[in-house]
């Protein structure tokens, strides 16, 4: 019996090399899995899996020879005591083999299952594995059977997730995962893989690919090697902040406190499309909003090269780090938008030459000479051309080609085949040329192959290490998954990018989160607004990331959302829809991003109102001054507040009820009958004055048309505007006598007196009247929301700022 430290996680290993017990050293609990026993490590060979027949120990030099006797292998692992954890790396390997699996290791653990971050625990007690160098991939060989006992997915059956009130958590497959749930527990697993030898596997979105070799240490198994360790739950960071320095992982720093617990991971941005001409502004809006960060959105005219679009910035590299210049000044970092490893077809590397390392789904040849004419081409494979891409692109030599569909039977040909395409040379071709089919996608890009890829990354670095910028979003890193070496692939692009930018860099990333990876990335910010109201768009999903968040030690974010200017489908941003916003990430203690652009800033006569609000939002939910139970009822869906300023370090936070659009339409009313309408409306709060908001809708487009002497009737009281509204135009009251007209975007128009000041609105229910004269052919309708505020509470910034990352 071999007994190993691990932090407060002892491992038991028996002769066989089978993992017998995991124990709590301050407890004696016990986490092993009494179901499945599981080696310390497997071997793959010929795609068969095979556990250790024997593990022979040696004290003085802590290795575990692992003997496969059916494959004939050999496998020597370091087994190294730190003190807060233990290690394991393949020192020497007898035998040929195709991978190597750490695990699974299934243990009895549930609560919270942390499949990038690879730690699992109880509300107590955490066990965790870390992989301590890019060959080493946290998941699951994705062209291997699972084992028997692994749940088909990460909510099972309908059972909710151990830390989810919803069976909806399911973020990622299983092979990408380094913890998974078990039924009663979980369990943890990581691979690493022979990548000298041509392999075919499933890839990305393709059943069966012929995977390219690589040569140096990463494409050996030897030196694979993990961390497992067990500890208290609040110990979880601070051992993992312990195996990062210890073992030369990635350790960035966020204003000098490692980024995962730096209480700016998570701060909120900016993201605008600013230019040369324009960052000055861009700089002072997000000062408004006492923000500290601004971001593009979508600077580069090509990707592959990541050229800067002359239209912006006309000085390329040099105007970019001038705007970084201005904006550092003025104490603001600067941040850009990428697509990854996304080609666009402009880019060099695609014409007027292809570059040779363009990614291939697969290989033929020609089966007979081609001139510059033909528009059908024989190739001897017809499998890598009806693979389910999108463009039907294809490389030969260097032209490009687009083909409509491929022959249903031999002779297999290319029909419908347009040549030079996209700016190549249409040339002849001898039989027996190469015909690859280029890897596209659908954004209308094609993919580097992984030698390529150290290009770009080697361009993103030098762009943030000349220009000076401080932010990135690796959107798209699934692209990296196109070459054939998963998470290995992402791994590698990500910490070259790091490794050239050095640490002060807030970085985040679509849904790609590898073991590895999640040490470089500062946090993820999902959720996107394009094409639903505010309160709409992708909201389970974005109230889900919460949850993986927690169970993942990441700093929490909320996502994007977006400043409208007035549309046909949308109204204008109002203050009530961003104060729902901030509410939100109030209450889950996260950042986010507010989108709008240049056009739309400067458009909007409200910005500085919803600037503002955000400035007081953010500064006190980074000065921790909302309670736990406060923060609770922040989070729900449908609950709207108010936030007013008492002084610099206090606020009132007011609950705050709207109604659903009472709506008059003069359509709906017999004829003769005057135009009104009488609304039952229920106060749930104390008695108060009137607040309101009137909308003025279009009929059948007719913005001729308006209303005049609006009235409100309740409480005995009758308000009347003496104003002429016309529609798309609002009128707002605050509970004065004063009313407010503006127009579509916010713009002040008019500030108009009633005939008396705004009536009460009892506690419960009555009724609201409203009358007007309608004019025009069609005639408008008007839509009111009651706003009601119950009372206020106290908010108070604490003594010290709270941290990023809730557990």
């Amino acid at each position: 019996m071999l007994s190993i430290s691990a932090g407060s996680l002892n491992i038991q290993l028996d002769r066989k090399g089978m993992v017998t017990g995991l124990t709590d050293t301050t407890t004696g609990n016990r986490y092993e899995s009494a179901k499945q026993i599981i080696s310390l490590l497997q071997v793959v060979v010929g795609g068969r899996m095979e556990m250790p027949a024997q593990a022979d120990y040696e004290t003085a030099s802590g290795i575990v020879t692992f003997k496969f006797p059916q494959c004939g292998a050999a496998v020597e692992v370091l087994a190294e005591d730190k003190g807060l954890y233990a290690t394991f790396e393949v020192l020497r390997i007898d035998g040929d083999v195709d991978a190597v699996i750490w695990g699974p290791y299934v243990t009895t653990v549930s609560g919270s299952i942390g499949e990038s971050v690879g730690v699992v625990h109880n509300g107590t007690f955490a066990v965790g594995l870390q992989v301590l160098n890019m060959k080493t991939v946290g998941g699951w060989p994705i062209e291997l059977e699972r084992m028997e006992f692994v749940q088909q997915t990460y909510s099972h059956d309908g059972i909710p997730d151990p830390d989810s009130k919803l069976p909806s958590d399911n973020k990622f497959e299983y092979d990408v995962c380094a913890a998974w749930p078990t039924v009663g527990g979980s369990m943890l697993q990581a691979f690493a893989r022979n990548r000298t030898k041509v392999a075919r596997r499933p890839v990305w979105n393709l059943p069966d690919v012929e995977v390219a070799p690589l040569t140096g240490d990463d494409a050996q198994i030897v030196g694979t090697k993990i961390a497992l360790f067990g500890c208290a739950v609040d110990q979880v960071l601070s051992t993992i902040e312990a195996i990062e320095l210890g073992e030369g992982l990635p350790h960035p720093l966020i204003e000098g406190v490692w980024g995962k617990t730096s209480p700016a991971a998570n701060q909120s941005y900016l993201i605008t499309d600013f230019s040369e001409a324009t960052m000055a502004d861009a700089v002072q809006f997000t000062k408004m909003a006492g923000l500290s960060y601004v971001y593009h959105p979508d600077p580069f005219g090509q990707w592959g090269h990541f050229t800067l679009k002359p239209s912006s910035f006309p000085n390329g590299d040099e105007g970019l780090k001038a705007c970084v210049e201005l904006a550092e000044r003025e104490g603001v970092h600067v941040g850009v938008h990428t697509l990854s490893n996304f080609t666009t077809l402009n880019d060099p590397y695609v014409t007027p030459v292809p570059d040779e390392r363009l990614q291939m789904a697969g290989k033929a040849q020609l089966i007979a000479a081609i001139g510059i004419e033909e528009n059908e081409i024989e190739v001897s494979d017809p499998a890598p051309f009806t693979a389910n891409l999108f463009r039907r692109s294809a490389k030969i030599g260097s032209e490009l080609i687009e083909y409509d569909a491929v022959t249903g039977s031999a002779p297999w040909k290319l029909i419908g085949v347009r040549r030079g395409v996209n700016g190549t040379v249409a040339a002849e071709h001898e039989a027996g040329a190469e015909i690859g089919r280029l890897w596209d996608h659908a954004y209308d890009v094609f993919f580097p192959n992984i030698e390529l890829q150290d290009e770009y990354s080697r361009r993103i670095a030098e762009l943030f290490s000349t220009t000076g910028l401080k932010q990135i979003s690796f959107d798209g890193l699934e692209g990296l998954y196109a070459t054939g070496h998963e998470a290995y692939g992402v791994n590698r692009f990500v910490k070259m990018c790091y490794d050239g930018w050095g640490d002060e860099v807030i970085n985040d990333a679509s849904i790609v989160v590898s073991n590895y990876s999640w040490h470089v990335f500062t946090r993820f910010n999902w959720g996107e607004p394009w094409g639903a109201a505010t309160r709409e768009g992708q909201l389970e999903w974005r109230l889900s990331n919460q949850r993986y968040f927690a169970r993942n030690f990441i700093p929490p974010m909320l996502g994007w959302f977006l400043v409208r200017s007035a549309s046909d489908r949308f109204e204008a941003t109002a203050p009530d829809e961003i104060e729902w916003v901030l509410s939100k990430a109030a209450g889950f203690g996260s950042g986010f991003a507010l989108v709008a652009d240049t056009a739309v800033l400067r458009r909007n006569g409200n910005i500085e109102t919803l600037l503002g609000a955000v400035r007081e939002w953010e500064k006190a939910r980074r000065a921790g001054a909302f309670t736990p139970e406060q923060r609770e009822r922040l989070r729900e869906p449908k609950g709207d507040w108010h936030l007013e300023p008492v002084d610099e370090d206090r606020w009132n936070l007011y609950p705050v009820h709207i109604s659903k659009p009472l709506v008059c339409d003069p359509a709906e009313l017999q004829p003769g009958q005057p135009g009104g309408a009488d609304w039952t409306y229920f106060n749930k709060y104390a008695d108060q004055s009137l607040k309101f908001v009137l909308r003025v809708n279009p009929s059948y487009g007719n913005e001729d048309a308006l209303v005049k002497r609006p009235t409100l009737y309740t409480s005995g009281v009758y308000m009347t505007f003496d104003a002429e509204i016309k529609p798309n135009q609002y009128l707002v009251c605050e509970g004065g006598r004063t009313g407010l007209i503006y127009d579509q975007n916010w713009n002040l128009l008019q500030t108009v007196q009633a005939s008396a000041d705004a009536p009460v609105i009892r506690s419960g229910g009555q009724t609201v009247s409203f009358s007007c004269k309608f004019e025009g052919d069609p005639k408008p309708s008007v839509s009111v929301k009651i706003f009601a505020w119950g009372d206020p509470e106290k908010v108070e910034a604490k003594d010290e700022v709270v941290g990023a990352t809730p557990v």
